[in-house]
Formats: C-alpha cells, sequence, structure tokens
C-alpha cells in the first residue's frame, strides 16, 4: 500500500511539475518577445493579412505540413516494427517534439522527449532510441546535403555576417551524422575517430570524465546502430525520411514568402525568398535561446530591412514568428497540458480508489 501511494505521489508531484515547468517557459517566451511595434502600423498590416487572406493562410499551413511528414514517418516506421499504433501516438510525438523544440536552447529538446514518449507509450527502449536517433540522423544529413547544394548553386547571396555564420552551422551540423555513418561502415574507424576527440576534450578541461564519456558516446551510437540495422532492410524507409525532411525544409522555408505576399511586397521571387530563409534559419540555429530568439529576428531584420517599409517590417517578423514560432508552442503546450491535467486526475482517481 506504501508503496503504491507513493508511486501515486510521485506520478502526481510530476504532472504538476510540467504543468509548473511549461507555464513559467510559455510566460518567459512572451514577456521577452519584442513589443516596439507601433499600433497604426500593426493595423495597416492587419488589415493587408486580412486582404491577402491565401497567404496568411499558407504562412499558417506549413506548420501543419511538417506535422503531416511526421506523423508518416513516425507511423510507417511502428508500422515497419510491427508495434500496433493508432494515430493518436505518432500526432503526439510529433506536436509534442517540435514544442520542445521551440522552448529548448540550440532546439535539444524535442528528440529526447520523443525517445521517452515512446518509451513511456509501451514501444520500447531500443524500438524508441532506433525510431527518434535513426529518423533524425536521415533526416538532417538529407536536408543538409540540399542546403549545401542549394547555397552553393543558388547565387542569392545575404548579409555576409550571415552568410557566415549560416555556413558554420551546416558543417557544423553535419560532423554528427557524419560520425554516426561512419561508425555504421567503419566501426573501428569512427570509434577511433570519437576517442581521439574525448581524449582532446579532456585535455582542455571540456571533457571531465573520459570514461563515462566513452559509455555515453557508445550507447548513443548503438541506439544509431540499431535503427541503421532496421532501416538496411527497409531501403523505402529511409527514402521516405529524406522525402519528409526536403518536405519540411521546403515549407519551413517558405514562411516568409507567404508573409511577404500577404504584405503585399512582390519585388522578390519565391526561390530568392527561399534561399534567404535558409541563411536565416541556420544563421539562428546558434544562437542558445529558445528557437533562436533574438539572433532568428536581427537575421530577418538584416535580410528583408531592404524589402519592407518601417514600421511594418516589425510586424512582419512578429507574423513570421507567430508562423514558425508561436503556433507550435501554443498548440504544443495546450496538447502538454491536457496530457499532464488527464494523468493528473487518473492517478487522483486511482489514489482514491485504493
Amino acid at each position: 500500500m506504501k508503496e503504491k501511494n507513493s508511486g501515486a505521489k510521485k506520478k502526481i508531484f510530476t504532472a504538476v511539475f510540467f504543468l509548473i515547468v511549461n507555464v513559467v517557459v510559455l510566460l518567459v517566451l512572451i514577456l521577452i518577445e519584442d513589443k516596439s511595434g507601433n499600433i497604426a502600423d500593426g493595423k495597416v498590416v492587419f488589415s493587408l493579412l486580412k486582404k491577402n487572406w491565401i497567404f496568411t493562410f499558407l504562412a499558417l499551413l506549413m506548420f501543419f505540413v511538417i506535422v503531416t511528414g511526421d506523423v508518416v514517418v513516425f507511423g510507417s516506421l511502428l508500422k515497419k516494427m510491427g508495434k500496433k499504433s493508432r494515430l493518436g501516438l505518432p500526432l503526439t510525438v510529433s506536436v509534442l517534439g517540435r514544442y520542445y523544440d521551440r522552448i529548448t536552447p540550440w532546439s535539444m529538446g524535442g528528440e529526447p522527449f520523443q525517445m521517452g514518449y515512446f518509451i513511456a507509450s509501451g514501444v520500447g527502449a531500443g524500438d524508441g532510441c532506433a525510431i527518434t536517433m535513426s529518423r533524425h540522423i536521415i533526416r538532417f544529413s538529407a536536408t543538409a546535403v540540399a542546403v549545401i547544394a542549394i547555397l552553393a548553386s543558388s547565387g542569392v547571396a545575404a548579409t555576409l555576417w550571415v552568410m557566415i555564420v549560416a555556413i558554420l552551422s551546416v558543417l557544423g551540423g553535419l560532423i554528427v551524422p557524419a560520425f554516426m555513418l561512419i561508425c555504421a561502415f567503419k566501426p573501428k574507424i569512427g570509434f577511433a575517430i570519437g576517442r581521439w576527440f574525448l581524449r582532446v576534450g579532456v585535455k582542455i578541461k571540456l571533457v571531465k570524465d573520459y570514461q563515462k564519456s566513452e559509455e555515453k558516446m557508445m550507447k548513443e551510437v548503438d541506439k544509431f546502430l540499431s535503427g541503421i540495422r532496421f532501416l538496411s532492410k527497409n531501403k523505402l524507409m529511409i527514402v521516405l525520411i529524406g522525402f519528409c525532411g526536403l518536405t519540411e525544409m521546403f515549407a519551413y522555408n517558405s514562411v516568409p514568402y507567404f508573409v511577404l505576399r500577404a504584405l503585399d511586397v512582390t519585388a522578390l521571387s519565391y526561390w530568392r525568398v527561399f534561399v534567404l530563409c535558409i541563411y536565416v534559419n541556420y544563421a539562428s540555429s546558434f544562437a542558445p535561446t529558445p528557437g533562436g530568439s533574438g539572433l532568428a529576428e536581427l537575421s530577418f531584420y538584416a535580410i528583408f530591412a531592404a524589402f519592407i517599409g518601417g514600421g511594418q517590417l516589425f510586424w512582419a517578423v512578429l507574423f513570421w514568428r507567430i508562423a514558425v514560432f508561436y503556433v507550435p508552442v501554443l498548440i504544443g503546450f495546450t496538447w502538454q497540458s491536457v496530457l499532464s491535467v488527464r494523468s493528473l486526475v487518473t492517478t487522483l482517481k486511482e489514489k482514491k480508489s485504493t
């Protein structure tokens, strides 16, 4: 009986803690948001958004296009692994993964949450990690290769510092996928490289405990390799993951074009805006703030200031942030709150019945 009460108390504490943390994070994000826009300019922008409603709708729709791709990938992976799953599990994992990506520094929270939720839902630790890690690596690799090809061949240039930071971000992001792929096909070479980096980290005081760091590296590689072994027998899944990753890239980077069209800015072509937005998004990923807040806005201002007049620029940036940041955050916050409250109510009923 004591063990049951202890378990119930732990579940109640977890549910309440999750709710409080999510509320605090959302309030902080709202408080730090730039509020310097002129109301008169805002009214003009709002009227334009209403007039050009189709582009306003398309800008907001892109998040749901991205989630649909996620649901297809997660649902297909679960089915291939013989896991019975309704729409709810892939949808929850997608929506909340996007949410935790937005509210954590360097967008680091999505994959850990997805792994944890798969495990909590009975998928199993090995399969949950394999699904999440293999999807992440393949999706990022396919996207990074496409981005490098686009930036190299587009002929579109952004502000110098934005270009430099964006290119460094793309190349830096390829380190982990490249290392994982080397470990998959040349394990001895891959682990030798990993151990060398750990030894260097110890010497420059970035790594405190070599043995623990090595064990952690081995576990992460094993998770990925289990996913690769599964995918090697289902090559169409690799194609599907890569395709959905590219669809996500195009959807996400199309939002600024729809914003500009909604504001009656027609001087820029879709392709030019798309490439400039790639620079913005990769440059802002360097910021250790939730969703790249701060650097994302500065990058957008730096690129699009020449095409949008004075006060309207602020509102264009704000609407862009709403479409790519606050829509996922508000939906994810609501979703997480419902799950937490449901868990809390269920636990209290169980406790009351005992």
